[in-house]
């Protein structure tokens, strides 16, 4: 399907140029704000989510700038074949390697790719809904630029959202085996080899319910440097997505939490330092103390 939606975009690159301040919210803004519920970079169990996720209902939803229609799929176009995870969806292309499209929207198409489609700023392309692989109705949202084959947080493209409150940091998590175990500040812990330690991080918005997200985390043990991870945007290199680091999900997450490593922790004091960074450059820090006993 990738292909498809590529061979597309090259033919019709000429139509359109685009300015970042040109891109509207693909609903009204005043009320996304407070209905993100996913952000960008987020783990997803085995893989990125790729964009933004809008809780709605049987609202319209429109294109973020003007540009043509390149491909729609609705379940009715084919309704013997299984559906995709996207749900019913819509990709438009604006110009410049620029592409947004649009998932789970609801059943009733609006627009299609037998002829390629101009379409303004705004202009209705469907409504919201709880098509695919979806928990519930909402609009899953997604920028790629470099023609798709770069997805960056939607966040940095659209108008501005507030945000003042930095990401809040929780405990540690040490995996062994099928067994897991919280450490906290001050907790003594008996371990025989390095094991994964993960830590949980979630970043709020202003009013309670809000999502933002998390463009950055820094590790340090033992005031050692660890590794630096971005969320700013993906890239399809060698048939795997990576952050602009270079590192894929694997190296990022573990069983849904943010990856710190393998690590071999010493016998007696340890110190886990965490610095997390949110997409407004809110910044939390928290250092977490313990001791080790090697078995």
């Amino acid at each position: 399907m990738y292909i498809l939606f590529l061979s597309f975009i090259l033919i019709f690159s000429s139509f359109f140029s685009y300015m970042a301040s040109d891109l509207e919210w693909p609903m009204e803004k005043d009320s996304v704000v407070n209905r993100l519920t996913s952000l960008f970079g987020e783990s997803r169990g085995d893989h990125f989510h790729n964009g933004v996720d809008i809780a709605s209902d049987n609202e319209p939803v429109g294109s973020v700038a003007k540009g043509t229609v390149l491909y729609s799929r609705y379940s009715s176009d084919d309704p013997f074949r299984n559906e995709f995870g996207t749900g019913n969806s819509v990709w438009i292309y604006h110009g410049k390697g620029l592409v947004s499209a649009y998932y789970h929207l609801k059943e009733g198409r609006e627009t299609g790719i037998a002829t390629p489609k101009k379409i303004d700023t705004g202009e209705i392309i469907g409504k919201s809904g709880n098509t695919g692989h979806s928990s519930g109705s909402h609009l899953h949202f997604v920028i790629g630029m470099n023609y798709g084959k770069k997805i960056i947080d939607p966040l940095k493209m659209l108008p501005d959202v507030p945000d003042t409150s930095e990401p809040k940091i929780g405990t540690l998590i040490l995996t062994i085996g099928e067994k897991y175990s919280y450490v906290n500040d001050g907790d003594n812990i008996n371990i025989s080899k390095a094991f994964p330690v993960t830590v949980q991080i979630f970043d709020s918005g202003m009013k309670s319910g809000q999502r933002r997200g998390v463009k950055s985390v820094k590790f340090y043990h033992n005031r050692k440097f660890i590794k630096e991870s971005n969320f700013n945007e993906i890239s399809l290199k060698e048939n795997s997505w990576v952050n602009e680091d270079g590192l894929s999900f694997d190296e990022l997450f573990f069983q849904g939490n943010y990856f710190i490593g393998n690590l071999n922790l010493v016998s007696g004091e340890n110190i886990i330092e965490v610095i997390a960074v949110d997409f407004k450059g809110n910044q939390s820090k928290k250092k977490i103390a313990f001791n080790v006993t090697r078995i």
